[in-house]
């Protein structure tokens, strides 16, 4: 059912051949040189050195680092935690007898009910209570609607790599990071760019495909239940599906767009738009350091009171951590997007100015 084997980086994915993926196969994960050297020779491998220097530029294989303190500082404002590798999905769908052709048959039947969900969910989040008729009364429950949310965002990151399968390149590892000051899941989607803007596209929506139709399910169900709980996770999976379309964060509005903007960048009336976005970008940027810089005073007032009674951190003090984690987070973030959209503008004015 796999018919080939592709090597996934962070930048890129690689088809790999048959002898390389028997020799990958037989190479532990990681190690140091000399280790993957003496693993190589013991295969018999005539030229272990230069294999492993092949090995290494694909990205088949990773060599233990020391970790350098910028590499931890790196690793602490934006974490990234594996949570499902792409060959337990390969084996889980493997054993229900599933294909990347099949991915791409069942996201198209899914697309009319992934509608209806999104649809249904933005009534609901905007007129509270009045479709699907308002709970039945009581508190929601917070760990059930936290594993609800939970779930849709799974779900989400899935139909990313259902649809980057179903595009011919496999499906993809999924962790979890904190972008901005936002925790958020995440799919590694290296080597799209070579695909056609049509399959980008799919990969790009893919998430929010079955994110929707996980949606509709759970609204199905509150208007058989009238859950508390199913009606507070509802409204925040929507807000979350709406965050993930706005264009100025790096989620899937952003990627869809940046997809259109490289197909059709050498016409005029795109850079026209695009001087438009970047100009909305630097805004939104602005407007998000301030939104962080105004926290600061809080959060600070808050971490003194901290350090002079240690007894406060049992009332509530472990949220100034958090809060102080988060602020230096945003910033650090706030001010690498400055950086990102003063390097479009730059390749942007660089371009000659094409025909239309």
């Amino acid at each position: 059912m796999w018919d080939k084997v592709l090597a996934i980086t962070d930048t890129s994915c690689y088809t790999l051949a048959e002898e390389t993926a028997w020799l990958t196969g037989k190479i532990p994960a990681s190690g140091s040189r000399s280790e993957y050297l003496d693993v190589l020779s013991g295969l018999g491998i005539a030229e272990p050195s230069r294999i492993f220097d092949r090995l290494l530029a694909i990205g088949a294989l990773r060599v233990k680092k020391k970790r350098s303190l910028g590499g931890l500082f790196r690793s602490f404002i934006s974490p990234k935690i594996k949570l499902l590798s792409a060959r337990v999905q390969e084996k889980l769908f493997g054993f229900f007898g599933a294909g990347p052709g099949g991915f791409g048959k069942a996201l198209r039947a899914l697309a009319w009910p992934a509608g209806t969900g999104l649809a249904w969910g933005t009534l609901f989040l905007l007129v509270p209570g009045a479709v699907p008729p308002a709970a039945t009364g009581g508190e929601p429950s917070a760990p059930a609607v936290i594993a609800l949310v939970i779930a849709a965002s799974l779900a989400h990151e899935l139909g990313h790599s259902l649809a980057a399968a179903a595009s011919g390149i496999g499906l993809r590892p999924i962790g979890f990071s904190v972008y901005l000051i936002y925790p958020v899941f995440y799919t590694n989607a290296s080597g799209m760019d070579r695909l056609k803007l049509r399959e980008k596209a799919l990969i790009d929506c893919g998430g929010l495909i079955l994110q929707s139709v996980f949606l509709l399910a759970l609204l199905l169900f509150l208007s058989f239940t009238g859950s508390p709980s199913a009606a507070e996770a509802a409204r925040w999976i929507t807000a979350i599906m709406f965050f993930n379309l706005n264009p100025l964060l790096r989620t899937d509005g952003y990627w869809l767009y940046k997809d259109v903007y490289s197909e059709f960048r050498h016409k005029s009336w795109m850079r026209y738009v695009h001087h438009v976005y970047l100009l909305v970008f630097a805004v939104f940027t602005a407007w998000f350091l301030w939104f962080v810089l105004a926290r600061l005073g809080h959060v600070r007032s808050e971490f003194g009171e901290l350090m002079r009674s240690p007894g406060y951190f049992l009332e509530g003090g472990d949220k100034v951590i958090l809060g102080v984690y988060l602020v230096f987070v945003g910033l650090a973030g706030g001010l690498n997007r400055f950086k990102e959209g003063r390097s479009e503008w730059k390749e942007l004015r660089n371009r000659e100015v094409p025909a239309s």
